[in-house]
């Protein structure tokens, strides 16, 4: 017994196997968390965005708040380390103040943070241009550059070093609303001979 496979069979197949693809791009962030993008910095622009979309349909046409660690700007030379971003924001919010920014050293013993903005301790994390929120996207070019340095950085017994952005701590106008489980993540070891 043969069965024969129709033109017209051929045709509702492949709307439904295209309806089946399209709608499993939909879960992509399943697997992942889309509000703590990761990358890995190796000697390449490193982009992530975060889950939310501002406009269009099911995120078709939507754009995305980008941020990228640049290649050109990039750096550590033993002493200091340097991280050059272009970020587009979409979010009224974001900034790119030094406190935004927070320096993760994983070792054997355990995990050091380093968070921008507190210059009491010998790590000095600085983000080159303090905006404040209202700044970014409303009043300077996209993509938004911003260059952060972070000097006193010690990496001894350190098994991988990443920098984090968190693009908002709270809601607008309403500091109990957290938002510090927001935010990306590079791993920048490759800057380091570890």
């Amino acid at each position: 017994m043969s069965y024969t496979f129709s033109r017209r069979d051929f045709m509702k197949y492949t709307a439904l196997t295209a309806v089946a693809v399209a709608s499993a791009g939909m879960f992509t962030g399943c697997s992942g968390n889309p509000n703590q993008p990761t990358a890995v910095f190796n000697n390449a622009d490193a982009s992530v965005t975060f889950g939310g979309t501002s406009g269009g349909f099911l995120g078709i046409g939507a754009s995305h708040d980008k941020h990228t660690l640049l290649v050109d700007g990039t750096s550590y030379n033993g002493t200091t380390l340097t991280c050059a971003f272009a970020h587009t924001p979409v979010t009224e919010g974001t900034s790119s103040a030094s406190k935004y920014y927070r320096i993760r050293v994983d070792t054997e013993d355990g995990t050091k943070y380093y968070v921008g903005g507190d210059e009491s301790g010998t790590v000095k994390v600085k983000a080159l241009y303090e905006a404040s929120p209202i700044e970014i996207g409303k009043n300077s070019t996209l993509p938004f550059k911003n260059t952060v340095t972070v000097t006193g950085l010690d990496t001894t017994g350190a098994t991988a070093v990443y920098i984090q952005y968190f693009p908002r701590h709270n809601a607008l106008n309403n500091d109990t609303d957290s938002y510090s489980d927001v935010f990306a993540t590079w791993n920048i070891t490759s800057l380091f001979n570890l």
